[in-house]
């Protein structure tokens, strides 16, 4: 076998030299030569087991020279290989080159041989299909051996070799992979769950301004000022009721038995007083900052800012302060 193999790439690279090159007529008697030695060698490191080297100069012979012999042995070294994808589509090629009426009998033969030998490697070419599960957000990629994988190829089957195969999907906030070990004539499938998608995130929380704060803590001490107020002011009524109707009280003149209700009186007095200007206090600051900071930014039915209106179109307050009095001025 290894003699007939030998016999027939001399034989093709005779006819290399002798007739047309099965796609153009090659003239150039260095590019012919080249090629028959090429071939020569590729022949020898095919009949010793080396199909990497046989490859290259099968490869390049046939690039000088494009003959079917050369392109044939180009397909087993392939198949040797495990390219199994790849040796069906040089088989193709070979398989169609056109041969003119004076090719020898070993150019045409090589044509046959590669037709032959591509239907029985076809049906041992695995399939691979890669599936996406789950919710794919903005857009998810898909990256098989390291390669991306075209959309319009995502849940169909596609030859590949046979081996070890990895598909990876990944998704803005997610990547997920899946990996199997492919055996010839195997369709396998590699399917690709991808988890719920994320909460959106909250909506940035606008900045507060110091004069809104400070609005609140009046807001805050002037409404405890006025319970307190409120509270002691009744306490303080309900003492000097008591003691007016009290009978060792005369003419704010009271008993030792009146004593407590005395000492609660004047405190409660005092803690009115007290809360009564605590509250005015705070009021009055935190009323008119609060107005002044309550008016939000427009915004437009997406939330988004909104073109901010003319000045005769904005609401106005300010505070105002004379001689006379004080108080709030503005247009709404």
């Amino acid at each position: 076998m290894r003699r007939l193999s030998l016999s027939l790439i001399l034989l093709s690279a005779l006819a290399i030299a002798a007739a047309p090159a099965a796609h153009a007529d090659t003239s150039d008697p260095a590019a012919r030569s080249t090629a028959r030695k090429l071939g020569q060698e590729a022949l020898k490191l095919y009949d010793a087991g080396d199909y990497d080297g046989a490859l290259d100069k099968f490869t390049t012979a046939n690039q000088l020279v494009p003959t079917p012999t050369l392109g044939l042995y180009a397909a087993r070294c392939l198949v040797k290989k495990g390219r199994l994808v790849e040796a069906g589509e040089r088989y193709l090629e070979v398989s169609r080159m056109q041969l003119d009426r004076a090719a020898p009998a070993v150019m045409r033969k090589a044509v046959i041989d590669a037709v032959a030998e591509r239907d029985k490697l076809l049906p041992t070419i695995p399939t691979l299909e890669v599936r996406l599960d789950g919710p794919q957000g903005d857009g998810v990629t898909v990256v098989v051996d390291g390669q991306p994988l075209l959309p319009g190829l995502i849940g169909e089957k596609r030859p590949v070799d046979p081996g070890h195969h990895q598909a990876t999907a990944k998704r803005a906030d997610v990547e997920v992979s899946q990996q199997a070990d492919v055996q010839p004539s195997q369709a396998a499938l590699l399917l690709l769950k991808l988890p719920p998608l994320p909460p959106p995130p909250l909506p940035p929380v606008p900045p507060t301004s110091p004069l809104r704060v400070a609005s609140w803590i009046g807001l805050g001490v002037g409404a405890a000022g006025a319970i307190v107020a409120v509270v002691a002011g009744g306490i303080a009524v309900a003492d000097e009721n008591q003691l007016n109707a009290s009978k060792s009280c005369y003419q704010y003149v009271c008993g030792p038995s009146e004593a407590g209700t005395i000492s609660t009186f004047h405190t409660a007095s005092k803690l009115t007083t007290a809360g009564m200007i605590v509250g005015v206090a705070g009021l009055g600051f935190g009323i008119p900052a609060f107005l002044l900071t309550s008016k939000k930014a427009p915004t437009d039915a997406d939330g988004k800012p909104a073109h901010p209106s003319t000045d005769a179109d904005k609401a106005r307050v300010e505070p105002w302060v004379t001689l006379g009095g004080a108080g709030l001025r503005g247009t709404f």
